[in-house]
């Protein structure tokens, strides 16, 4: 069994407990739909076109001559034909099993096809928004079907009846070959139908909201099959004024005014996929994967397009320079707005590649990660880009970020990069993160760099990227596709993972504690870590050790080890107990007093020995050394 993804083919041979890729040439693909024909298998992509396999998936080849289409969008075909239905090019017709391709058009009014079916000698292709068209020449010729069935989204045919499913109003269904259609919507309670399937004796649909209804063939009400909760796949995250913003890939773009407890679709943006998401003030751009780029005025509460002089739709890449909006395309390259939207110009000179994959500026330069072609920058606004890829090994660069001086550069198989001097040089900056981490996403807040990963883990560094702590502990689900901080916490968007969100301290700014020290300070001290420790057990208080009010315990003493309070300090034992005893319910240690833990050569406590303690109590990781 294969499934199509945005990111790849997958496959299982045992009912879906283990899956794999199927290949490699497509990784990184939004394949959207897929054939087998014949024991061949085909694949629609969005902007690299029509692939085939031989093998099973163990390898695909490009089969587009006479298909220039971008968005090839679903697959169908006949013991003769394999068809190809586009959104904006219409429909492709191959006699050849791929080889070659003709656009076959005449008669179709709309040229957005959203699926096709070869069902009784015809063919019957869905538009967006007019309606169903057959032909019965192999698509020589099309007409209007003569029951107007409003956004098919699907169709199947079981025992020689034809069924579509509309977004919007159920399931149609027809015994003579499309001539006249009824509907059997019988206990359906939502009529947003996005997919339809039939069994030997039931049909199935998937609905709006994630769940799974089920119809005999042989007629009657649908029933409830699957009830499990859906979570959208959450590719973006941002905010503006009192709204946190969320774009999804499949599930439309929302926004929420009050941190995440309730979710409202924002209408404006019509279509369901949305790759990235920016805001300056009251101004909110967002990039779609066929649409171009929308614009808000009012943080986000309504969107109106704003694409002139952009000719890519499809664009996953924003940041902002000097005043100027630039944009990062799939396939177009970079462009630039310096009129916030109202025009835009491509600026893609010395760009090696056009599939940009993250953008990200130090308010001097801008920086472009390419998916096939490394890392670039520009100094002059885009007019002239120049590689920096020293040192940087890795060509698919997944995000960016810069603060107080240091760049930072995720890639897809290599962990994260630093450079100190504009990209001139780049470093491994990786301790603490599993060896070859596919980073897909990274954020800046305050002095603090956090990084999701393709396994579904959050990773904090404190120090400039010198040390990564995993932060994932109850985290469910993969990849983390997007961060945020917004008010007092981190959000994270996962692949069909919804948005989860993280307590993030605010820094203590001037007020500090008795050692001139604050609780998110370049540095930690062991009274960071007793602050954080006390706040994990369910305590409401202020962590500010300048509150005197807070129910924090003396931060200079001793925590129940060694036998004399206040005297020795908090050293890894302290640490140890706490960990392992009051959140794991473990015994008590007994020794490693002001012992390192992690063999760095350092006897005081230090980061290295933090990342140990907490990958080894709530990851499982291994034993810490022996006792001396």
């Amino acid at each position: 069994m294969l499934v199509s993804t945005d990111e790849n083919v997958f496959r299982t041979n045992d009912s879906g407990l283990n899956w794999e890729p199927a290949g490699e040439e497509l990784e990184g693909y939004y394949v959207k739909n897929l054939l087998n024909y014949n024991d061949v298998l085909f694949a629609a992509t969005y902007l690299r076109g029509i692939y085939r396999s031989i093998d099973t998936g163990d390898t695909w080849t490009p089969v587009n001559n006479g298909i220039p289409a971008k968005y090839c969008y679903y697959l169908a075909a006949d013991e003769v034909n394999v068809f190809v239905g586009t959104y904006l090019d219409g429909m492709y017709r191959s006699t050849d099993s791929g080889d070659t391709w003709i656009s076959i058009n005449n008669g179709l009014t709309e040229l957005n096809i959203m699926a096709i079916i070869c069902f009784g000698g015809k063919v019957y292709a869905s538009t967006l928004s007019s309606g169903v068209f057959v032909s019965d020449d192999d698509g020589d010729t099309w007409s209007s079907m003569s029951t107007y069935i409003p956004s098919v989204k699907g169709f199947t045919s079981r025992f020689g009846v034809l069924y579509a499913a509309s977004f919007g109003s159920g399931v149609y269904m027809s015994a003579d070959s499309g001539q006249t259609w009824s509907t059997i919507n019988s206990e359906l309670a939502e009529k947003d139908i996005w997919t339809i399937a039939a069994s030997e004796t039931h049909l199935y649909v998937g609905v709006g909201n994630g769940c799974i209804y089920r119809r005999s063939i042989a007629g009657g009400s649908w029933l409830l099959s699957s009830d499990i909760g859906f979570f959208a796949c959450t590719g973006s995250i941002s905010s503006s004024g009192s709204n946190l913003l969320a774009g999804t890939h499949g599930s439309g773009f929302f926004a929420s005014s009050n941190e995440g407890s309730d979710w409202t679709r924002i209408s404006s943006i019509w279509t369901v996929e949305s790759r990235a998401v920016i805001s300056s003030g009251s101004l909110v751009f967002v990039g779609t994967d066929m649409l171009g780029v929308f614009k808000s005025t009012n943080n986000g509460v309504s969107f109106s397009m704003a694409n002139n002089g952009l000719n890519s739709a499809w664009i996953q890449a924003f940041t902002i320079c000097d005043g100027n909006l630039f944009a990062g395309s799939g396939e177009e390259g970079v462009f630039i707005t310096a009129n916030g939207g109202s025009n835009w110009s491509p600026v893609n000179s010395g760009l090696g590649s056009m599939n940009i994959l993250s953008l990200a500026s130090d308010e001097a330069n801008v920086y472009a990660g390419t998916f096939d072609a490394g890392m670039f920058i520009t100094d002059d606004l885009g007019a002239n880009w120049t590689a920096i890829n020293n040192s940087l090994n890795s060509t698919s660069i997944t995000a960016i970020q810069y603060v107080d001086g240091y760049l930072f550069a995720g890639t897809k198989t290599d962990g994260i990069y630093r450079s100190i001097d504009q990209g001139e040089n780049w470093f491994q900056a990786s301790n603490g993160l599993p060896e070859h981490t596919n980073i897909r996403c990274m954020h800046i807040y305050e002095n603090m760099v956090f990084a999701g990963t393709g396994s579904g883990d959050v990773f904090v560094s404190y120090d400039y990227g010198n040390n990564w702590i995993d932060i994932s502990y109850g985290l469910i689900g993969s990849p983390v596709l997007s961060l945020h901080t917004y008010g007092e916490f981190l959000y994270a968007g996962l692949n069909a993972g919804g948005v989860w969100q993280y307590p993030v301290l605010e820094p203590v700014g001037a007020c500090c504690g008795d050692d001139g020290h604050c609780i998110q300070g370049t540095q930690w001290y062991c009274e960071d870590v007793l602050v954080y420790a006390y706040m994990g057990d369910g305590t409401t208080c202020d962590p500010n050790p300048c509150n005197t009010n807070c129910c924090i315990p003396p931060i200079r003493g001793d925590v129940l080890m060694d036998g004399v309070p206040g005297e020795d300090g908090i050293d890894i034992a302290d640490l140890v107990y706490m960990v392992n005893h009051m959140f794991k319910e473990g015994p008590e240690p007994s020794c490693w007093p002001e012992a390192d833990v992690n063999a760095t050569g350092v006897d005081a406590l230090d980061i290295a020995d933090l990342v140990y303690l907490v990958n080894f109590m709530f990851k499982e990781g291994p034993d810490p050394l022996p006792c001396p």
